[in-house]
């Protein structure tokens, strides 16, 4: 290996199981570390989102597999109606494709909306799962008593907001071209998905999740406060960590390096 550890040779492919789109990265047999990773976006994203971890997690002995949730990205497009009226413990269905081709007990790691979904997800599943990691989650009743008045129209698709306002929530962090860059890739979200993320109305019981968790907050975090976040960690009776001066979008803000390290560090402590 390399001074830093890095591995180097990992593969990067795309596919679509069960309309389900992919991208996976394989490290080299040779360093590789058990249980892959499964990672779940969160609203108005993409798989893309994942791109700078998973090569990261590549390199460091980790495969991943980034899904779209369908309606977006490479995903199968559900019909309007459907996909209108579509809540984020929906994404169960995409999520439990991805860890059925997973090879081995995965990692399961959301972000936001997908943070949610990943959550949902583990305490419902009957598969066998390595890991809970939530980044800035969305988080159930009740650990998210005041309602974010974000304006919804339940007969329309959400957003994405204006350039500005989606740098201020989503990457608030990065420079100017590279917000530039970011802007194009959002989309617009299901209504009654924005519904549940800002009004916490889901559902989840947290105590039938039985694997490790860790819940990373962010610090200037405008649409999951740490607060309610590190609320949810304490349920799960999970690892927290703070990342101070950072804002929701902690997969794209120019920190993220550390933030892998620390995953990377926790997943090596606890399997």
């Amino acid at each position: 290996m390399r001074p830093d550890n890095k591995i180097i040779g990992a593969a990067k492919s795309e596919r679509v199981v069960h309309g389900v789109a992919l991208t996976e990265f394989t490290a080299p047999e040779a360093g590789r570390k058990p249980n892959p990773i499964v990672m779940v976006h969160g609203g108005c994203h993409g798989r893309w989102q994942w791109a700078n971890l998973q090569e990261w997690f590549a390199g460091h002995g980790r495969d991943s597999a980034a899904l779209d949730w369908f309606s977006h990205g490479g995903s199968t497009k559900l019909p309007d109606e459907e996909w209108l009226r579509r809540e984020i413990l929906a994404v169960r269905q995409e999520i439990d494709v991805a860890v059925e081709a997973a090879a081995g007990p995965p990692v399961l790691i959301g972000h936001s909306m997908g943070g949610l979904a990943a959550l949902n997800y583990a305490a419902t599943t009957e598969r066998e799962l390595a890991a809970l990691v939530l980044l800035a989650p969305v988080v159930p009743r009740p650990h998210g008593p005041e309602a974010l008045e974000l304006p919804v129209d339940h007969d329309q698709p959400w957003g994405p907001p204006d350039a500005e306002t989606s740098r201020t929530l989503f990457y608030s962090g990065v420079d100017d071209e590279t917000a530039a860059a970011l802007y194009p890739r959002l989309q617009p979200e299901s209504p009654a998905a924005v519904w549940q993320a800002t009004r916490w109305t889901a559902e989840v019981d947290v105590a039938a999740v039985q694997v490790p968790a860790l819940v990373v907050g962010a610090e200037k975090d405008l649409l999951t406060p740490p607060d309610y976040v590190f609320s949810l960690a304490g349920e799960l009776d999970a690892d927290k960590i703070l990342l101070p001066g950072v804002g929701h979008g902690v997969t794209l803000d120019p920190g993220w390096p550390r933030l892998a390290e620390q995953i990377d560090a926790w997943l090596t402590k606890v399997l």
